[in-house]
């Protein structure tokens, strides 16, 4: 049943410009915000209708924001400050310091909130926050982090950390509407967003320590840490990130008060030259925002002249991001995918489905790595060397059908050379896939592959 988001009246100050920008863009006109647009995003709109081709002059052009605009309802903001954080040990360093420096707030959401040593760990530095007097926020998924206990999140409340969960942990019904998004705002000024849950194997992942996780190895008892990859933002965009957050607040339960909001909308400077940044929210259950993250996907594989590089966990695309990139191969462009092996996937099924697609976009050129040894679990890609793409969205049919996600999308040379190191130098852990492995595979295992096929839209 599709739901619409409760307005909130935009009350927060403007961002500070120390030095604006040019932006190529369409003209465009303001017009009144409606619905969940009301809650800050602050999306123009376009005069004129985008083109119904995809833009030929690439990443900068007025055409190709005006489609994004048009069809994920975000908006390109310029001057922003974007740092890369692989593995845990980058990430939740960064995270510590981030929680540990707050002065008046933290805004936090994740899908897994575990009650290992890593997510009691990270409670007990949000209790100790609100504790000092910072208002702390927390959103969990009821059904992601089923495993935790109950006692945890109670510790974080007696201690007044303001604590929601999404969802009910057994709702059989409605098992499948999630809230996968991550995103930690920390007083307004810096955000963190990516693929990293909150346990042990997503922190420890670059540590050279072993974890008991959930994947790797062919009895299903892997010990390696996961691959992961997040992303820091400062500057201008991260107002919006906190409009993502602010409209799942609303909806999972009463909404802040104007007061308190108000705080959240710290006044931001622009950083002359900085990247620019969309900040992308999906989710199947709102109207306007069903297809966001499958339209900036394919928006960005159709523009593409030169290369992709993906780092997808479950990369089980649907049928027109698959197109996107078998056409975008045919075209001359270098496809590259890592993605899990079955040995390395922490849901072995997944890879059996996403095997039986794999042939017609290997004839087309795309190239398909597969992992070994931990779980990868990052959601990246980049286009041409200049333009990224960095969240919690996985290319396969829960992102698109059933999960409310979030994505960084960034204009910048630097971040995309980064990510395309980052997939480089992963490669030594992978096997690339071969069309003579395919065509040996077994009549059962064929079939169990195409079986597995019939329900992927549902993981």
């Amino acid at each position: 049943m599709k739901v619409q988001r409760p307005n909130v009246p935009q009350t927060a100050a403007q961002p500070t410009v120390a030095k604006p920008q040019p932006q190529a863009s369409t003209p465009a006109v303001t017009q009144p915000q409606k619905g969940w647009a009301a809650q800050g995003a602050q999306v123009k709109k376009v005069a004129t209708p985008p083109p119904t081709a995809p833009p030929p002059s690439g990443f900068r052009s007025a055409a190709f924001e005006a489609r994004l605009d048009s069809e994920t309802k975000s908006r390109n903001v310029a001057g922003n400050t974007v740092s890369m954080l692989y593995d845990g040990v980058q990430s939740f360093a960064e995270r510590e310091k981030m929680i540990g420096s707050a002065k008046h707030s933290v805004c936090f959401q994740t899908f897994i909130f575990n009650s290992d040593e890593t997510g009691w760990k990270l409670a007990n530095q949000l209790a100790a926050k609100a504790k000092e007097g910072v208002e702390v926020r927390v959103i969990y998924d009821a059904m992601g982090s089923g495993r935790a206990d109950p006692k945890m999140f109670q510790m974080m409340k007696d201690a007044g950390v303001d604590v929601r969960a999404y969802g009910e942990k057994w709702k059989v019904w409605d098992i499948n509407d999630r809230w996968h998004e991550k995103n930690l705002i920390v007083d307004g000024q810096q955000a963190v967003l990516g693929g990293m849950n909150i346990a042990d194997e997503y922190a420890l992942g670059g540590s050279g320590k072993m974890v008991l996780s959930r994947g790797g190895g062919k009895q299903g008892n892997g010990t390696d840490a996961w691959r992961d990859t997040d992303i820091k933002l400062e500057g201008p965009a991260v107002r919006d990130s906190m409009n993502a957050f602010l409209r799942n607040w609303n909806e999972a339960g009463a909404p802040i008060a104007e007061a308190a909001k108000a705080k959240l909308y710290p006044p931001l400077v622009a950083r002359e030259g900085g990247p620019s940044v969309r900040v992308v929210q999906h989710n199947p259950e709102v109207k306007g925002l069903e297809e966001a993250a499958t339209k900036l996907y394919t928006r960005s594989i159709d523009t593409a002249q030169k290369s992709i590089t993906i780092e997808n966990a479950y990369f089980l695309p649907p049928p027109e991001v698959r197109k996107a990139l078998i056409a975008a191969a045919r075209r001359g462009v270098d496809v590259k995918v890592m993605t899990n092996s079955r040995e390395a996937n922490d849901m072995g099924f997944v890879s059996d489905a996403a095997r039986h697609f794999y042939d017609d976009m290997m004839k087309a050129g795309v190239k398909i790595y597969e992992k070994h040894g931990g779980t990868l679990h990052a959601k990246t890609a980049t286009f041409d060397g200049e333009f990224s793409i960095v969240g919690s969205v996985n290319l396969n049919g829960r992102s698109k059908n059933t999960d409310a996600e979030i994505a960084l999308a960034v204009t910048d040379p630097s971040t995309a050379r980064s990510l395309e190191q980052r997939f480089a130098g992963g490669l030594k852990e992978t096997t690339q896939v071969t069309m003579a492995e395919l065509k040996k595979e077994s009549f059962v295992t064929n079939l169990k592959q195409w079986a597995l096929s019939l329900a992927a839209w549902t993981f």
